[in-house]
Parts: structure tokens; C-alpha cells; sequence
């Protein structure tokens, strides 16, 4: 069995000598003005490791298990990404 299509993957464009996607690339200067808060967790995963799992979880502590408040938004919009950062410095 063959998959019906390729899906051509992004290019690719060096930060600092680590290949980034280039729309990673075409934002890294965002990125890297990132101001964190003294509050601010940061979520460090590997890839398909668990990570919307593990935001899950962190927004229904800080909601303190309160199902409804979490249901408020998007996982990604409750706990954004940092190298999803729009045009307007924050995430999308």
C-alpha cells in the first residue's frame, strides 16, 4: 500500500545553525524578544510527547479543576506556544 500523495514538507531555513520551518525562521525575531513573566511556566516537550495533554492539565490547575472554565477557549488559545507568535507579538 502507497500513500495516494506526497505532502511536500516545509523548507527549511538555519537560526543559529538548528534548522527551523520557515515560518518559524520568518518569526524567530519575535521569538526571541519574548518577554516572560516572573509567573510565566514554560512547557518544554518533545514532538507528539504529550504536550496538549500536559497544557490540559496546567490550565485545569490554575483553574483550580473547574471543567467549565477550561472549556472557555482552544488549547492553544487557553496556553499558547511560544513559536506561534503572530505579526502582533502575541500568540495565535
Amino acid at each position: 500500500m502507497q500513500p495516494a500523495e506526497e505532502t511536500p514538507r516545509p523548507a527549511m531555513i538555519p537560526i543559529r545553525g538548528v534548522p527551523m520551518i520557515k515560518y518559524f525562521a520568518e518569526n524567530w525575531g519575535e521569538v526571541e524578544g519574548f518577554q516572560a513573566q516572573p509567573d510565566d511556566l514554560l512547557i518544554s516537550t518533545y514532538p507528539k510527547s504529550g504536550t496538549t495533554w500536559i497544557s490540559e492539565i496546567i490550565d485545569m490547575i490554575y483553574n483550580d479543576g473547574d471543567p467549565e472554565k477550561c472549556k472557555r477557549d482552544a488549547i492553544y488559545m487557553r496556553v499558547p506556544f511560544l513559536e506561534f507568535l503572530g505579526g502582533t507579538g502575541q500568540a495565535c
